[in-house]
């Protein structure tokens, strides 16, 4: 809690929605750069510990093309304290337990938070005892805390569970993702294992540091929006080897090496597969793609040719979710299938005769 009730008497009327933005790395910037576009937000605070970050003006950090005023902090606390915010827009790590300490500060400074980390998106089972904390905090004071992003957050579990709303009845789910990620950040090419040997790749997985993070969960969300009891979820992870030399901006890959991963989780209930999530990540894709499979009355099947670019997609679906976030009448934790279906859509009155 502050040290002082917050004043918040002149922004009863504010029209826009403020934004503290904690991490400016290659999501947290890009956020920056399209709330910098949205006349409804406004920044009024950004944090970032990293040496390279910290005490640049934000504009610089996360190459906005001008100054805005507003340094990168690089304590949390005495910020999150001092300024009255909205929300927190966050973008660190992708592992729960890591960030955790992060999400409990900025909710007891009664601000809410969307954040990008990936265990964030659907944790209640696999982290129940903090899934429980967090909700209770923030139901406390009265803020909301939600994890999105491509993926996990939308493409392999909210979008699939839109569609599914069109059938009467489903039997299964399957998802199929395929990335190339050729042209793609440094750090999205090293996670997936590229460049690697086999030994190498076998070692980084079993250490944790090779594959995506967030698989299950979207597996987790399916299951339960579906009220499918699963029985049994197992998840496998493997090597793309290259077949010839390839080269990128960062890597270059001699054939025998590894180029990128396929990664997979299913979920079985009384035997029978009910969802199916097919992940490749890798080098020399011919066909990226998104597909969504849906066994239903009627069947459904969608395809996003060339697939979502995860970067654009994330700092996409972060921004647009800004104003559920805030203006939801739901507290605690949650997650994208409690937010409304469109959660970007500002509906605005028109006068009747642009109509007529």
């Amino acid at each position: 809690m502050p040290d002082k009730p917050w004043n918040v008497e002149p922004y009863v009327t504010q029209e826009r929605i403020r934004t503290i933005h904690y991490g400016i790395g290659a999501i947290g910037a890009e956020v920056v750069r399209l709330c910098l576009s949205r006349p409804e937000i406004e920044i009024v605070g950004a944090i970032d510990s990293h040496p390279a970050k910290a005490g640049l003006d934000l504009g610089e950090a996360a190459n906005a093309g001008r100054t805005l005023g507003i340094n990168v902090a690089y304590e949390a606390e005495p910020l999150l304290r001092d300024v009255y915010a909205d929300v927190v827009v966050h973008s660190i790590g992708s592992s729960l337990t890591t960030v955790y300490p992060q999400l409990i500060s900025i909710i007891s400074s009664e601000k809410s938070v969307i954040s990008s980390c990936e265990e964030l998106s659907f944790p209640w089972v696999r982290q129940p005892e903090i899934s429980r904390k967090l909700d209770r905090r923030a139901r406390e004071t009265g803020v909301r805390i939600l994890g999105t992003g491509v993926n996990p957050g939308f493409v392999m579990d909210f979008l699939p569970l839109v569609l599914a709303t069109a059938s009467q009845q489903v039997r299964s789910i399957h998802v199929e993702r395929v990335v190339d990620v050729g042209s793609r950040r440094m750090q999205l090419q090293r996670k997936v294992g590229v460049g690697l040997s086999v030994e190498g790749f076998q070692r980084g997985a079993n250490e944790g540091n090779i594959g995506h993070v967030g698989l299950r969960e979207s597996l987790l969300m399916l299951a339960d929006s579906m009220a499918w009891r699963l029985d049994d979820v197992t998840e496998t992870l493997e090597p793309l080897v290259a077949r010839r030399r390839h080269k990128t901006e960062f890597f270059s890959v001699e054939r025998g090496y590894v180029r990128g991963l396929r990664q997979s989780v299913r979920g079985l209930s009384a035997g029978r597969e009910v969802v199916r999530l097919d992940l490749e990540m890798s080098l020399g894709v011919k066909d990226p793609r998104d597909v969504i499979r849906i066994d239903g009355t009627p069947p459904i099947e969608v395809r996003i040719p060339g697939g979502l670019q995860g970067d654009q997609a994330t700092a996409a679906i972060v921004t647009n979710c800004i104003p559920a976030v805030v203006h939801s009448r739901a507290v605690g934790l949650l997650t994208m299938r409690d937010l409304p279906v469109v959660p970007y859509i500002r509906p605005r009155p028109q006068p009747r005769e642009e109509f007529e």
